[in-house]
């Protein structure tokens, strides 16, 4: 599965769960927020020291906010930031085209994301996309 040509920015991200809460759904709801979508969240920015991970510290901090990504499952998880189980994910290359090592751990997805392509799920895992028009919104 690849991600999305367009990465969103952060109003467009926060304008999209707007219009969901307002529609009736969830501010992050899976219906809207579909596998391979991504934005910048710049909110992370002011999370306290230690939340981003050293690799974006070192590589991409002053360069771009961090960017959050919708993984296979729905799940949404921030490239940049460290990991439950250590520094966090090494990130190279820019939007579409990224790679972050190591392996991702999101929810129950279990892959890795090279060239801008999630790797199918390690324990062969899948999940259905939602049936939608291109706009979401409720039918008059």
């Amino acid at each position: 599965m690849k991600l999305a040509p367009k990465l969103f920015a952060f109003e467009e991200y926060t304008a999209m769960s707007d219009k969901a809460v307002a529609d009736g759904m969830w501010r992050n709801d899976k219906r809207v927020f579909l596998p391979g979508m991504g934005w910048y969240n710049d909110w992370y920015l002011k999370m306290k020291a230690g939340f981003l991970s050293p690799h974006y510290q070192r590589d991409w901090a002053g360069k771009r906010p961090p960017i959050e990504i919708v993984c296979p499952n729905g799940d949404l998880w921030c490239i940049d930031r460290k990991s439950s189980n250590g520094d966090g994910w090494q990130v190279t290359g820019e939007w579409p085209n990224i790679t972050c090592a190591p392996s991702i751990i999101a929810g129950d997805y279990h892959g890795f994301l090279r060239i801008g392509e999630f790797t199918p799920d390690l324990d062969g895992k899948t999940w259905p996309i939602p049936n939608i028009t291109a706009d979401y919104g409720p039918k008059p």
